[in-house]
Order: structure tokens, then C-alpha cells, then sequence
């Protein structure tokens, strides 16, 4: 697949606009660490199997990108650990520096934190090479341990709240040009629905093409991005997926632009099969919007202080502590100053500013404010000495000088 970072565009600028003159409404993704699958019969061996199975799908997901799967043990590992600690290659691997890792991962088991089964009449294939009664396992894992592993792995971890991405895809069939929708091609907008789901991205697809512009489907086969963006604000996305897929030389050709809110990039690949091409589409958009919202410990981690307003009163603080402590980009929120209504706080990130400016406006609890003009209507003002509520939140003493070094500027919208 080969990727294209565009430059920024007029249309880029538009939909920056565009987003800028509406709150954003990122979803939360229920059961972003449940998963359930198929399975031939209720036995512990076989719960342990898929355990290790579903393991390396929900990192996928909860990480949003399969180079997590990088990191995993290698095949022969897993079989080696069942036959026994002697066996070899398990034994040869003892000295590998990511040997107590390699064995907690091959015991997928101890991260579910319940387990529950449900009878189906479908059929399966069980070791035996019989047809019997599939039983549908759902996993629930637990959470905090799971982004703990991806730490210690040093993967990213993205939170359960990310953008509500728009798909418009154009497709040219047997019977044409035509949008995909559920109306259109049910199939493939099951397919679609379920692939998002796979990779933990709320997704929106219009149900007709009725709901849409006349004109969009030749917009997207034109190009014309911006009249593509004007027409998706009816649907009030924090981004916008744009596929456009046709026959060519035997396969499909795919391109895909995605507008993350942030910047636009773009992908051009080739696909066997119109599953194969959603399934590029899907994956190019979760690795893409991965890379922009989920903390990575190689992307400008460290310590951060950030200066907070509009803080007016004890629950607000409360509640910013709670929101900030609650994302899975910070290690630690520590309250340094307090002068009237702002806050100086000293946060300990594993993603850098880009990727807490980009998590932050999916919500828009925390807006960010230009240094100058809080300059300039006198709210600046850190390097004066401590008021009352300084003792009153119990705030720690530091020199003057460590006040003037803020890193961004926030205004904390109070419910």
C-alpha cells in the first residue's frame, strides 16, 4: 500500500473550518475490550486457546495498529510452552530479553477478567474434523491491565473516545457508478460495519443515497473534496473517509483520502476482492487516526505543564482532574499553582502536545487559548504571588520562574 501525506489544501483548510464552527462529537466505543468469537465446545483448553487468539486482536484494536503484533511471541513459542518448559525451542528462548513477557502474552487467560457462553445453531468444525453446534465465547478483558501490557510493550494505547469517522465510498460495478449504503449494497455495508467494529472506529454510513447532494457521487469521482466536506457536516463527523473503488487489470483499484481533522492523508493500493479493498480502507483509516489520537511512548513523552482557566469553583477542579487523570495518554497529573481562576499543572504524558491538543478536541472540554490573548485581557499572570486558594487546594511553593514556562494554554468548559 503506498501512503501519501498531503500538503495542506484549500479543501483541508475548509474542512478545518468547517469543524471549527461546531462542538465535535467523538464517540465512546462500547466493549472496546470485549470479543467474541465461535467455538467448537465449553472446555478450558479450548477457552485458553482462543483466549490467545483474541489476545492479539484486542491489542490490535486497543492500540490501533497491527505493528503491535510485531511484539508478539513467535509462532513456534506458544506450541514449544504447551508441550512443556524443557521443550525446545521453548528452552532455546530463555535467554531472550523478552522471554517473561513472551510467556505472560502466551497466557492470554490471565488479562479476562470474566468469560461467558452462548448456544448458536450454526456449525463448526472441531479438532476432530466433526460438524457440531458452534457455542458463541465472549471475552471481557480487563482494561487497565491491557493498556499495562501495551505499555510494557511499549505500544500506543487509544482510548475508548475517538472520531466518529464519515464513510462515503464510491463504487464502480456492474451497474455502474454508485455510493454504498445500505439501501445500495447491503453486503458490503454489513461488511463495512463490521470491519470498523474489528478495529474499534465509530463509524457512520449514510443509509441512502436520497440523504445525499445529487452531485456527490461525481464529486468524489472528481476529486472535488471540498463540495465531499460541505455535504458530510449533516452528519457532524470528526472525520471524513473517502474511498473511491473500480475494476482495473483484473483486481480493484483503491483510493482512499481520510480528513482527520488534523491534516488529510491518502492511500493508493490494489485489492483482490471488494472485501479485500473495504478491509484496506478500514485498516488505512485505524492506523491513520491511531498515529494522530493514541498515546505512544516514542512521540514527545515526558513532562508538560499546562496553564488551565475558567476554573471557578472546587468541583470544576475536580472534574478536570478526573479528565485529565482518565486518559490514557497521562501518567500523572500533579497541581503546581493556583491564582484566581487558573490552574498551573505539571502532567507527565507518553504522547507529546500534538496527540493531547488532537485527544482534547474530540470533546471539547478543554479549549485551547492563545497565549497572547490571555495576555492581553490580563489573565497571564502566574508570575504573581499565591491567593488564598492556593492553601486551599493545597498547592506546593515553587520559583517564580517555573510559571512563565508553560506549554499551551487551556480554557476548561464547566458543565
Amino acid at each position: 500500500m503506498k501512503l501519501i501525506k498531503a500538503a495542506p489544501s484549500i479543501s483541508f483548510l475548509f474542512f478545518l473550518c468547517l469543524v471549527a464552527s461546531q462542538p465535535l462529537y467523538a464517540d465512546r466505543v462500547d466493549n472496546l475490550y470485549s470479543l467474541q468469537t465461535l467455538v467448537p465446545d465449553t472446555s478450558d483448553r479450548t477457552r485458553a486457546k482462543t483466549a490467545n487468539q483474541l489476545l492479539q486482536r484486542l491489542l490490535v484494536r486497543v492500540s490501533g495498529t497491527e505493528a503491535v503484533l510485531e511484539k508478539m511471541p513467535p509462532d513456534d513459542f506458544q506450541k514449544a510452552r504447551e508441550e512443556g518448559q524443557d521443550a525446545e525451542p521453548y528452552a532455546s528462548y530463555r535467554e531472550h530479553e523478552h522471554y517473561e513477557l513472551w510467556r505472560e502474552l502466551s497466557n492470554a487467560q490471565r488479562w479476562v477478567s470474566q468469560y461467558s457462553y452462548q448456544s448458536t445453531q450454526e456449525l463448526i468444525e472441531n479438532e476432530a474434523g466433526e460438524q457440531v453446534r458452534a457455542h458463541q465465547l465472549e471475552l471481557d478483558f480487563d482494561p487497565s491491565a491491557i493498556n499495562n501490557l501495551l505499555q510494557r510493550m511499549q505500544a500506543p494505547v487509544w482510548d475508548a473516545s475517538r472520531p466518529k469517522t464519515l464513510f462515503f465510498i464510491a463504487l464502480q460495478g456492474r451497474q455502474g457508478r454508485y455510493l454504498v449504503t445500505p439501501e445500495s449494497n447491503e453486503s458490503l455495508s454489513e461488511l463495512l460495519v463490521d470491519l470498523a467494529e474489528e478495529r474499534g472506529i465509530p463509524m457512520l454510513l449514510p443509509a441512502s443515497e436520497e440523504q445525499l447532494p445529487s452531485s456527490l457521487l461525481s464529486d468524489i469521482w472528481g476529486g472535488f473534496s471540498r463540495e465531499i466536506l460541505a455535504a458530510s457536516q449533516t452528519y457532524q463527523p470528526d472525520a471524513v473517509a473517502i474511498g473511491r473503488i473500480y475494476p482495473s487489470s483484473g483486481t480493484w483499484a483503491v483510493n482512499w483520502q481520510l480528513f482527520t481533522g488534523l491534516d488529510r492523508v491518502a492511500s493508493r493500493t490494489n485489492a483482490g476482492t471488494l472485501g479485500e479493498a473495504l478491509t484496506t480502507g478500514v485498516n488505512f483509516v485505524a492506523e491513520s487516526l491511531s498515529e494522530r489520537y493514541a498515546s505512544s511512548p516514542d512521540q514527545g513523552a515526558g513532562v508538560y505543564h499546562l496553564a488551565i482557566t475558567n476554573i471557578r469553583q472546587i468541583r470544576h477542579f475536580a472534574q478536570l482532574m478526573d479528565y485529565l487523570g482518565g486518559l490514557s495518554l497521562t501518567n500523572s497529573v500533579e497541581l503546581v499553582r493556583v491564582q484566581d481562576d487558573q490552574l498551573l499543572l505539571k502532567v507527565d504524558l507518553r504522547g507529546g502536545m500534538n496527540q493531547l491538543r488532537a485527544n482534547l478536541s474530540l470533546d471539547g472540554r478543554l479549549t485551547e487559548a492563545s497565549f497572547y490573548s490571555l495576555q492581553q485581557s490580563g489573565d497571564q499572570n502566574f508570575g504573581l504571588q499565591p491567593q488564598q486558594l492556593d492553601q486551599d487546594l493545597g498547592t506546593s511553593s515553587e520559583e517564580p520562574s517555573l510559571f512563565r514556562q508553560v506549554d499551551a494554554w487551556f480554557e476548561w468548559q464547566a458543565n
